[in-house]
């Protein structure tokens, strides 16, 4: 019988769910948030590798291995090839991780499990009104919003008067 489970367990494959049906709700929105930073990596990848790029020719111009880096500047295409490549591989990687960590890792995969367990005993509110013009929870929202509007408003003003002092004595 052992020999049995062994070969039903290869057969799910490298990439198959840990208890494909528990957990839904915490690993789809592990999966969004992780896709969200993957993402963002993969567009700044696109629109900012060249910055690495420049940085790392900074260390080798001066000891005369410009070569390792110049080689880019000698036609647009392999720029833009770099910049696509490498973003295409970020979100396959990043992708296939984050994919691993959520849904087929046991240990991370049951913590989510769990946590989506604990989540379904959560007393959710209602949705007939709870926050009436009548109680303290209004009323400390209305402090707390003209709070946050006069903070705003003071902050924006400093910063207005430090820019115009800053261009009156720096760039004039």
């Amino acid at each position: 019988m052992a020999g049995g489970k062994a070969v039903a367990e290869e057969e799910k494959g490298l990439l198959h769910a840990y208890k494909p049906r528990e957990g839904y709700a915490t690993r789809l929105g592990g999966m969004v948030v992780l896709s969200a930073f993957v993402a963002f990596a993969c567009y700044r990848w696109y629109y900012g590798w060249g910055a690495i790029l420049d940085l790392i020719g900074r260390f080798f111009r001066p000891i005369g291995l410009g070569f390792l880096v110049d080689w880019v500047d000698t036609s647009p295409w392999y720029g833009e090839a770099i910049g696509l490549g490498g973003a295409i591989l970020i979100g396959t990687v990043g992708f296939l991780v984050s994919y691993y960590y959520i849904y087929v890792k046991p240990r991370t995969a049951e913590f989510l499990i769990k946590t989506d367990g604990e989540l379904r005993k959560v007393t959710w509110p209602k949705h007939e009104p709870w926050f009436k013009p009548d109680t303290e929870v209004w009323g400390a929202t209305y402090v707390v919003l003209i709070v946050v509007l006069g903070l705003t408003l003071y902050i924006y003003g400093v910063d207005w008067v430090l820019q115009a002092l800053a261009r009156v004595m720096f760039y004039e």
